[in-house]
């Protein structure tokens, strides 16, 4: 493992430590922080002296160490905890002044409070950091994070912030300015359009949360490698050109951004791999033309999505609410060429509109790559199940089914016959099956032991007994039923027990 990346693990650890625990620093952890943090760093120091610190937590072994290490330890902690410490001793008093990563999070004691309280507590944080920065001296601040509920009314601070980063050459620079009371008119605007080349050169990670981004937009960075985007207002060209200005974008995040309507992603040989487009609830169309991008993500309400010159795409997660499998979204995934990963939310396999005969009667344009394919289900009527055979034969080389359901009280008209059935078809390579929001009722049953039979070298089935959804944040559990209820659906679940082959697992949850 190289020192960057011991780096980060130590950071990680320091950030939970003082975050979590929300406890006062001593002096045995930040000795042994310190000696890590030497080790990674080289520093000279023999193995009979390491034992002897850790044996001797009571001595102030700090006081021998060099300002390099004690400043990358105070920039592991957050603000509060790097200001704390600098009563410990007299080596560590004016340490923080020269740390090179500032985050200032205060955004769970506003959460708290009402009223004028919330107003005073709002100045008092501006005043905070206002006064940190005028006392901070280092040279280079290499990530710079506000997480607070901040508005447009003080602009004129956020901007003095922004402006010291720069300065200070930031490579990471983030504002979470939302809070839950956060309305789209109160936004502060992100002066995107206000620096110069040679200013922004050094961000590589923006991070917009709460902020209005105005044309022209993002010219000056050129450097930026990722960009996160959420409540926002973002227009179609700003978002057009962030493509085009940024020759080194790689992932793109953009939640919940208003005024969005057709987002086009197109430009000759885009660097960009990860897409991810949420909750966006003015958007009409997505138009991809990225011949680097591997993973595309949107969640959010029916669109058109347009997908050209995508050699690269493997990954697909279209979660579009009461979206179904039709002609057009079907045929627009299955000319991904090298698509192995599909995720899909839809009321049914198929579109209910054509009636039972129609729908399976109906061809799925063939996945020729695809190997893993996970459903969301959601349906008002029973009729999850009507088309799903001919789903699977379209995807010749699956190796990983994951259907997750959230089930209506069962419907006898569009009760399908289709999983009732020996499959016509086996899936020659499937080898992973997972199903939520398992029931246990008859059609359950009958769908398991239905994947069971098609699935010839079946390895693992899970069950679950609770839901899985998707949000912004991932995949989520979620438990609605009693513990009661969960065991009884565990244990018809075990019924499955007969129905696998001796060298497949089932596993029930």
């Amino acid at each position: 493992m190289s020192a960057v990346e011991d780096m980060k693990n130590n950071k990680k650890r320091s950030g939970n430590f003082a975050r979590d625990r929300g406890c006062t620093l001593n002096m045995l952890s930040l000795t042994k922080l310190s000696l890590n943090l030497m080790q990674n760093k080289r520093v000279g120091i023999s193995r009979k002296k390491r034992k002897c610190q850790c044996q001797d937590p009571s001595k102030d072994w700090i006081s021998d160490l060099p300002d390099e290490i004690l400043i990358d330890i105070v920039s592991l902690l957050p603000m509060k905890e790097a200001l704390n410490i600098s009563i410990l001793s007299k080596r560590w008093r004016h340490i923080w002044r020269s740390t090179v990563i500032l985050k200032f999070d205060g955004s769970n004691k506003l959460l708290s409070s009402i009223g004028n309280k919330k107003s005073l507590q709002r100045l008092a944080f501006v005043t905070w950091v206002d006064r940190v920065l005028e006392s901070h001296y280092g040279s280079v601040v290499t990530e710079f994070s506000v997480c607070y509920a901040l508005n447009k009314r003080a602009a004129c601070h956020i901007n003095q912030w922004i402006s010291f980063a720069v300065g200070k050459k930031v490579q990471r620079l983030e504002l979470k300015l939302e809070d839950s009371d956060s309305s789209f008119s109160g936004l502060y605007t992100f002066p995107s359009s206000k620096f110069r080349a040679e200013e922004a050169s050094s961000i590589k990670h923006l991070a917009l949360n709460a902020c209005r981004v105005y044309s022209p937009g993002f010219d000056s960075f050129r450097s930026l490698i990722t960009l996160s985007l959420k409540h926002v207002v973002l227009t179609d060209i700003v978002f057009y050109n962030i493509f085009l200005n940024c020759p080194h974008l790689e992932h793109v995040s953009v939640v919940e951004a208003k005024k969005l309507v057709n987002a086009r992603v197109v430009g000759p040989n885009l660097p960009l791999k990860h897409l991810k487009l949420s909750t966006c609830c003015q958007l009409e169309s997505i138009e991809i033309c990225a011949m680097n991008l591997v993973i595309f993500l949107y969640g959010g309400k029916p669109i058109n999505l347009f997908l050209r010159n995508v050699p690269m795409l493997r990954e697909i997660q279209f979660f579009a609410t009461d979206v179904m499998i039709n002609d057009t979204i079907a045929s627009t995934l299955s000319q991904v060429v090298l698509l192995e990963t599909l995720a899909l939310f839809c009321q049914n396999v198929w579109n209910i509109t054509g009636g039972y005969l129609e729908i399976k009667s109906r061809v799925f344009p063939t996945f020729s790559k695809l190997k893993v394919l996970v459903l969301t289900v959601k349906t008002s009527f029973w009729s999850g199940y009507i088309g799903f055979p001919s789903l699977l034969r379209a995807c010749p080389l699956l190796q990983r089914l994951g259907m997750h359901f959230d089930f209506r009280p069962l419907d006898p008209e569009f009760r399908s016959d289709e999983t009732r059935t020996s499959p016509e078809s086996r899936c020659q390579f499937l080898k992973e099956v997972e199903l939520s929001g398992f029931l246990g009722q008859t059609y359950d049953i009958e769908l398991a032991v239905y994947l069971i039979k098609a699935a010839v070298v079946l390895e693992k089935m899970t069950i679950r007994s609770y839901y899985r959804f998707f949000s912004t944040r991932g995949w989520r559990d979620c438990e609605i039923l009693e513990p009661e209820e969960m065991e009884m659906i565990r244990e018809r679940a075990a019924q499955l027990h007969k129905e696998m082959p001796p060298t497949a697992k089932l596993v029930i949850l």
